[in-house]
Formats: structure tokens, sequence, C-alpha cells
């Protein structure tokens, strides 16, 4: 019998909601064979079958939430007992391959070892917590079944730390007054990414025109060129592959920066990511190898990411790994902005809306095409 974990797909994913079975409970499975999908904070992730069987179990149904960790699926490979671990744990696939980590991950039940100290009990989402907020979870006293540590446990700890006062019911505000709206699983993801990007990395914001006149024209020409090959062609394609020869030469913004050992990684490859509006939040997407591909591949490639970002299609891999990203505020008609770093990346670039202004050309004032 095989125990198939939910593991650890990175990307800040701690938990996911079961979407869609596309195998029940006394079904046939095959080694990669698709066996369920996963709605994260970012993507519908597709599950692959780790190996061959009956799916004996599913962990959970149809729009309840599992989390990291917990038993995903029993599958009947015709071997005696549970087998709780991944075979091949390097390459343990969820989608594509991940990394797997007996630390990250800890087994739903923990069993006593004669030999070895006793292992504090925790949830693997509490572990996960423990992790990103250093705190030693060990030291944290658990109010679950066996005292096992919980993710209130760890919330209810660092709002002790920081003295956060009890937040007093507010009176009801005369009807029709407000209107409240959770926010989705992304934007809190959003919120996360962005509050750790500017607590970790230092910011600093340099603004400049360019005079892209001649970008304009040469646009107009090749339009149609583009339109024949299936391509939408934006201006976005022409800085995508401006950015990749500044990369080449400064291949300081081709990095990230490891907090924990103080140093810059220099990456070889260059994957381009591009912050996509989605009505869930920002999206971003990345072009891997980008500077390996031509003005127009990059622009179709940029049209696929875009639209799957909007129907929630992307695979995992898509957003995994970027290492320079480019955000467009003028596509909601913005000239200027002061975007924020994707960490553990050094750099952004912020583009505005193209727009006529009176510029100096030589010693003449003439009217021209301006990208902020």
């Amino acid at each position: 019998m095989y125990d198939f974990k939910f593991a650890d797909i990175g990307e800040g994913i701690h938990e996911g909601r079961i979407l869609k079975w596309l195998k029940n409970e006394g079904d046939a499975v095959t080694e990669g064979e698709t066996l369920v999908i996963i709605e994260t904070d970012k993507v519908n992730a597709e599950i692959p079958a780790p190996i061959s069987g009956k799916l004996v179990k599913q962990g959970a149904k149809e729009g309840e939430t599992i989390i990291v960790g917990s038993t995903l699926a029993m599958i009947d490979d015709g071997r005696s007992g549970a087998k709780e671990k991944q075979p091949a744990e390097e390459k343990a696939g969820v989608v594509g391959e991940i990394e797997v980590s007996d630390a990250v991950i800890a087994p739903a039940r923990e069993e006593s070892q004669a030999a070895a100290p006793q292992r504090t009990r925790a949830t693997p989402v509490a572990r996960l917590l423990a992790q990103e907020m250093g705190i030693d979870i060990s030291q944290v006293k658990g109010t679950g079944e066996l005292g096992r540590v919980l993710k209130e446990d760890l919330l209810n700890l660092q709002a002790r730390a920081e003295r956060i006062p009890e937040r007093q019911p507010e009176a009801p505000a005369p009807a029709g007054e407000e209107r409240r709206v959770p926010i989705s699983p992304t934007r809190k993801a959003i919120v996360k990414a962005m509050t750790t990007s500017k607590a970790v990395i230092p910011h600093t914001v340099l603004m400049d025109e360019a005079n892209v006149g001649a970008l304009v024209a040469f646009r107009k020409q090749v339009k149609d060129l583009a339109e024949g090959k299936g391509v939408k062609l934006t201006y976005m394609a022409f800085i995508m592959k401006a950015v990749l020869l500044a990369i080449r030469e400064y291949p300081i913004f081709n990095s990230s920066f490891d907090e924990a050992a103080g140093e810059i990684v220099f990456k070889k490859s260059i994957n381009l990511g591009i912050a996509v509006d989605t009505p869930d939040g920002l999206v971003v997407p990345n072009i891997k190898n980008a500077d390996r591909k031509s003005i127009f591949e990059l622009a179709k490639e940029l049209g696929e990411l875009a639209e799957g970002a909007r129907n929630r299609t992307l695979q995992l891999a898509q957003i995994q790994n970027g290492t320079f990203t480019i955000t467009n505020y003028g596509a909601v008609d913005v000239l200027f902005g002061t975007p924020i770093i994707k960490h553990p990346e050094v750099a952004i670039l912020g583009v505005g809306k193209i727009h006529k202004k009176p510029i100096v050309v030589g010693d003449e004032i003439k009217i021209g095409e301006v990208l902020p």
C-alpha cells in the first residue's frame, strides 16, 4: 500500500483545495497519469500518480482543503504495509520535478523511536509556519491532541510577543454604510510576498523616459507580418528584448539575494517574469531561457502565459525560478509607478504607457512618443 502525501510544491503554497478528482476510489491508475487537480493560491496544479496500482482511498473530497504533508491518496501497488516516502525523493513529481524534504514535510503520523530523542508533535502547516517565523517549535506548547502544536498556537505566540491587544468587536455600522469582501487566497499570497520583499530587500527607485518614436514606427511595419504568423506583437516583446540585452551586459540584475548566507547568487539562465493582472490579483509567470528566443517567440509565449494566468491553467514550472521581472502599469493607463521587487530577485523594471509629449530633438522641440 502506497501512502501518497501532498508534497511541498514551493512558491509559499502550504495548502490546496481539491478541485476535481480524475480517478475514483477503486479505479486503476498508471504512474504519471493525472490523478487530481488541486487549486492553490496561484495555479491549478495537476497532480500525477507517483506509482501504478489501484486507488483505494481519496485523502480529501472535492471542495475540501488539504495541507502539505497530509495523505492525498492511498494506492494499492501490490505491496504489503503502508509506504510513506516518495519513490526517488529528489524527483517526487507533483508537477514536473520538485524538491521534497523530510524537514519540511513531516509525516502525518509520528512514531516514537527508542534510540532517538522524542520529536515535537506538530501539524505540517505549523512546522512550515514556525520555519518562516524563525520560531523553535520545540519550545512551543501545543494545544492540539496529545500536545500537538497547531498553526493557531504559533499565531497566538506571535501576537503575545508583539503585544497586540485583542481586537474589540466593532459597533455595527448603519445598514448600507459598508460592505465587507474577503480577499482571495491569491491576494493573501501577494500581501505576504510583498511584505517579505520590502522587509528583506533594500529598495531604491530610478525613473527616466525614452523616446520610442522609432520603435512605434517599426512595430507598425512588422505588425501585419507578426499577425500572419499568429503572433500578437505588443510593445512588451520589444521591451523584453531590450531588458535581455541589458542583463547580458550587467549580469548583476539576473541574480538573487540569499539573506541567510549573505550572498548574491548569479543565475546562468535568464527566466524573464512578466506580471499579469488577473481577477484574483497579480501572477508572475516567466519565460524560461528568454535570451535564446526571438522577439516573435517572446511575444507568442507572453500571450500564452498571460492567457494561462487569467484562466488559472498555468503549471507550477511556469511561475517558478524567475530571475528578473517586468511589470507594466501602462496597461492601466498610468505613466509612473514604484514597483516592488519580487523576492528573492534583486531588481524589477516598471514601464508606463507610451504617450505623446513635447521633446527636444537636436535644437528643436517636437512631438515625440515617450515611454516612461
